[in-house]
């Protein structure tokens, strides 16, 4: 988890932006907040230390991450990083599902990951809420700030573990084992079927698959 420090001076809001998020960026600084943009992991906004961060997504956006589940994994993120995950959900478009399929969507992200769900009708609208967020919340607090950025080690942990488990004849106790014979995921993935064995509940059958779905043009 990466950490960084932000003077804050007084009487002044300061975010963390993603720097991908330009036109609410642009919108930020004509409030009159001070705008760190950097390359975010988790969130798109933070508004304070490891409490509140903002996940901003278009209404076409929102709707195709409910469809690949890529909300659910974000989601996760926020919730393992932040007290106070927002997803602000941005503008209207015809990209549509199923009202069933869509109220489920959004009770998964309020009731399992605590997630507050904010409307806004375009790119400024969306900025004027960060900004009242980051002034409410920073309003307490001191002129130096701390913000958490990344993910934690155990969620990167967990993703080795479900990359090595997608191996053929691996579950998720032998991705452990053979993460912790190997210690990282590339060691695994050179490893010759000899070496592979070495780690127990490896057969030499299973060993041959994972070097053949590694190796196979």
């Amino acid at each position: 988890m990466q950490t960084q420090k932000i003077l804050k001076p007084k009487e002044k809001v300061v975010i963390i932006c993603d720097y991908r998020e330009e036109e609410v960026n642009r919108f930020l600084k004509e409030l009159g907040a001070i705008v760190n943009e950097i390359a975010l992991e988790v969130g798109d906004f933070i508004c304070s230390e490891s409490r509140i961060a903002i996940e901003r997504k278009s209404y076409g956006d929102f709707i195709s991450s409910i469809i690949n589940g890529r909300i659910f994994e974000q989601a996760k993120s926020l919730k393992e990083n932040f007290e106070r995950p927002i997803v602000i959900i941005e503008g209207w478009s015809d990209r549509r599902i199923s009202e069933s399929a869509l109220g489920a969507a959004l009770a998964t992200l309020i009731v399992d990951f605590n997630l507050s769900i904010i409307y806004t009708r375009n790119p400024r609208e969306t900025a004027k809420i960060i900004y009242w967020i980051a002034k409410k919340e920073q309003g307490e607090k001191k002129k130096e700030i701390s913000f958490k950025i990344g993910k934690k080690p155990k969620e990167l942990r967990e993703l080795r573990e479900r990359i090595i488990a997608t191996l053929p004849g691996v579950g998720k106790v032998l991705s452990k084992r053979l993460l912790e014979y190997f210690k990282n995921v590339e060691r695994i993935f050179t490893a010759s079927e000899d070496e592979l064995k070495k780690v127990k509940g490896v057969s030499s059958s299973t060993a041959k698959k994972i070097r053949k779905i590694l190796t196979t043009e």
